[in-house]
Order: C-alpha cells, then structure tokens, then sequence
C-alpha cells in the first residue's frame, strides 16, 4: 500500500535534506534527491514496516534528458527573495537554491544564462520594453521570470506560450497552485504560472500575525483563554471576532490627542494590503463568463462586497486600529496585531533581523460565518513565470520550467517553508498549521494582476474607497469605473482569442 504525506507537515525532512546538500557538495555537484520523489518506509509502534509512504508527488518527466541548449531567462533584478541563483554560501535557502539549478541543469543536459534588468512596479515598462525588443530582434529569451503585474502583459502582445499545450507542462501537480490554474485559465489558454518555483510567493501570503506575549497580557482572559489560532482551528476567526478582540485597545502613549506611530494599539493594517480583506472574503474582481471570456465578477459587484468595504472601511477608523505603511509600531511591540506579508516574520524583505518576540500567524479573517474557507491574498512583489512563445527550444524550455518547480517542491520549498518560517522564527507547532491555511488557499484575481491594463481599477475601487473616509460609496465607485473596465476587459481578451 502506498499513500501520499502532506509535505508541510514533514518536519523530519529538515535533516535529511541538509544531508543531501552535505552529499551534492562531496560528489561534485550530484543531486542525490531522487527526481521521482523520496521515498520511506512507515514503522508501527514495534517498528514493523507496514506500508510504503512517498514523501512528496513524483513529477512525470524522465529520469534524465540531454537537451544540449542553454535556456535564457529574462528576470527582474529586483527580487527580494533568494529565488533564481547563488552561490553556495552556507545559509540554508541559498543553497537550496544552488543546489536545484545544479539538479535540474544535470538532469536535463542544459546550461542556465541569466539576463537581468529593474523590473518592479517603478520599472515594469521599461523591462516589458526590453522583453519587446528581444522579442523582435535576437528572440534570445526562453523564459520570462518577473513582477507579478508586469509578466501577464506578455500575453496581450501574443508573447507567452500557452502552458496547457506544453506537454511537460502537468497543471495537475501540486507545485502549480490549483486557484492559478482554475481562476487564470481562460479558453483553455494559461500563460503564466506561480507556485512553488517561486519561494517569493510564499514569503509573500498576506497573514494576521501577533504578539503573543502582547496577546497574553492584554486580551486572552478576555476571549477565554482561546488565541487566535485556537478560534482558526474552531472556524470562529471572522472580522467580526477579529475587531472584537482589538477595536478598544489604544494608548495615547505621548499624550498628543492623535494616533501616531508612537501610540499603542489592538492592531496596525498595512494599508497597501488593505485588499486582503476582500480577497480574504472569497472575492475576486473578475470572473468566466460561460463562453470562457473575463467579465466584472458578480461577487465584487454585490451588496456584499459592498458591506465588506465599509465594515473594513469603518474598521480602519477605529481607536484601536492604526492602517498605515508604517511597519515598525509592530516591530517595536506596540501593536498586538499586524496585517501584512509574512516575510515580516524573518525580516527576509529588507534583509533584517527576524522579529525579537514569539509570533503566532492567523490566515485575513472570513468576513463571516457562512463563509466556507479561508482565502489568501498575495502582496505584488512576487514572481510570475512565462514561457517565449517564439523559444527556439520549445520542448526544453517547458521540460525547465517543470523540473524547476518539481525540484523547489521537493528541495526548496521544505527549507523556505519549514525551515525559515515555521521553525526558526515560531516555537508554536500550531503555527505550521497556520502557514498550511495560507499556502494551500492562495488565491489569484485576475482583474488585479492585469493591474497595469486596466488602469488599476480592479484593486483601487475597493482600496481606494475603503480607505477614503466614505466606505460605504462602494458600489457607486464600481459603477463609474464599469465602462473603463470593460473595456479594458475587450483588450485583455484579445490575448485569448484567436
């Protein structure tokens, strides 16, 4: 009997895998991970071995290939995370990463060359511009590696492959999130991928973290003893419960009449996120219609959306609340809650030092009960991945992007996930389970990651009015902006139709 085990919750894997890097470095670069996946044996109580247990989902791609060719990847400079190359340097991700270029480019027969310019919101035209002129001159770029809002403009210009006809492609395997490939495939066309593959996407889930010394002191008397992870675990974690919790904890700690950042409050709101809320509430801003083109989802255009924005909106005015862009009232433990990426837990973003408390980590509350999951926004700076159309070595370029994500599920993703966020910077158990939520309930709007082709209304409508003083004018926002939108929506089609 053979059964599959959740990979995040194989803490175990943490020793075997330093092991491996020890063995990759001692045999001249050879990945001793199998590429089918590891493999062991399930003990019972005596020791008896009953059954077989493959640690992670195999991949369907040959043992080994010998493509000859070196892939080219156009990437953005600006990435925060170690995601693309390194050098082996001792530090855990770093090497994880080095190691999986080593197997996958053994594996395959190939060479990685790395071509790099800015390309964060600042500079996203001006690399989608180098992009173009590649494009039509030398055509010397196989995959497109960018920020998340710039890489599905490829599409409208009829630059990006459709991954579903790539047949390396597996959109069935779990390194290839299934809210990707359910929301953003359109006409049975994907043109862009994130998952795995990625370690910036999960530094970048959108999370509740606390303090849970702070918490202690301050409010777990007062909710029965019952932590924020307790009441995930109970399926009582809803804004309501949420605001409950903080909405009366302020002290004016310079006793200036004002909030500032020098008060202490219930929680502080990253105010760029402030979306997380209506992605957390299972709302996205486009939606299929049943021909398979884009159209203004019926969710996002609802009375409960509308309600979402102005209980959130209302929410932010609260004394308790401080929604800002400010990140260090948190740090400096003067706020209990914190709303924003979860890279915050290390400090990986900015490369400093992890928070100097223990955090306890809640996926953006349900808006309420009747809510069936939770949902998990993604902050922006976060890699998208997309295959040249017009890539002389097609076969070997898909074969890439496949084995790449396979080996990050399999050699990555264990360090950056279990090892950076749950162990080294947590000492609760329970919050593995919380960074389980998040991972497996990410979600994707596709009217926000064609933000720059709709002239950003598909985030601003809700952020903008939420936050304007006037959060009850939701509806009508959406309604003036809905001819611009639809429009904009005709354009973005053109990348799906023949």
């Amino acid at each position: 009997m053979k059964k599959y085990v959740k990979l995040t919750t194989l803490l175990l894997v943490f020793a075997t895998m330093l092991s491996l890097f020890a063995a990759c470095a001692n045999t001249g670069g050879e990945d001793t991970t199998a590429p089918s996946g590891a493999q062991t044996q399930a003990p019972t109580e005596s020791g008896e071995v009953t059954e077989e247990v493959t640690l992670y989902v195999p991949d369907d791609l040959n043992e080994t290939y010998n493509f000859g060719e070196t892939i080219t990847f156009f990437i953005w400079d600006d990435w925060r995370m170690m995601e693309f190359y390194s050098d082996e340097t001792g530090d855990l991700i770093d090497d994880a990463i080095y190691h999986r270029n080593i197997a996958v480019t053994e594996r395959l027969g190939v060479e990685f060359a790395w071509v790099e310019a800015p390309g964060d919101s600042g500079d996203y035209s001006s690399w989608l511009t180098q992009a173009e002129n590649d494009w039509a001159a030398d055509n010397e770029y196989d995959i497109y590696a960018g920020y998340s809002r710039t890489i599905p403009l490829l599409t409208i210009r009829g630059m990006a492959a459709n991954l579903l006809q790539q047949e390396a492609f597996n959109v069935e395997k779990p390194w290839w999130p299934e809210a990707l490939t359910t929301e953003c495939t359109i006409n049975d066309r994907l043109y862009f991928c994130t998952g795995d593959i990625a370690t910036s996407m999960l530094w970048y889930m959108v999370a509740f973290m606390y303090n849970k010394d702070l918490y202690e002191a301050h409010i777990l008397d007062k909710n029965g003893g019952k932590t924020p992870m307790d009441m995930v675990d109970e399926d009582n974690w809803t804004l309501e419960s949420f605001l409950n919790l903080v909405q009366d904890i302020y002290i004016d700690a310079d006793n200036n009449g004002q909030k500032d950042i020098t008060d202490f409050y219930g929680s502080t709101i990253y105010s760029t996120d402030i979306t997380a809320f209506m992605i957390g509430a299972g709302i996205t801003s486009f939606e299929k219609a049943e021909d398979g083109s884009l159209r203004i989802s019926e969710k996002w255009n609802s009375q409960r959306c509308a309600d979402i924005c102005e209980t959130v909106g209302n929410a932010m005015k609260l004394t308790g609340i401080l929604c800002n862009d400010d990140r260090t009232t948190f740090r400096t433990q003067q706020s209990i809650f914190h709303m924003d990426r979860v890279f915050n837990i290390p400090g990986t973003d900015t490369g400093g030092e992890g928070l100097d408390f223990t955090v306890g980590v809640v996926p953006v509350p349900k808006f309420d009960k009747s809510q069936q999951e939770y949902k998990t926004n993604l902050g922006n700076p976060y890699t998208m991945y997309a295959i040249n159309a017009q890539s002389k070595e097609m076969e070997a370029t898909a074969t890439t992007l496949e084995a790449m994500a396979s080996q990050n599920y399999r050699a990555v993703t264990p360090v950056v996930f279990e090892v950076a966020m749950k162990v080294r910077y947590t000492d609760d158990s329970q919050v593995a389970g919380m960074f389980d939520i998040l991972k497996e309930n990410v979600s994707f709007d596709v009217g926000q990651l064609y933000y720059y082709a709709t002239e950003k209304l598909p985030a601003k409508v809700f952020s903008d009015t939420c936050l304007s003083g006037n959060p009850a004018g939701f509806l009508s926002a959406l309604k003036r902006s809905e001819r611009v939108i639809n429009n904009k929506i005709k354009d973005i089609m053109k990348g799906y139709t023949d």
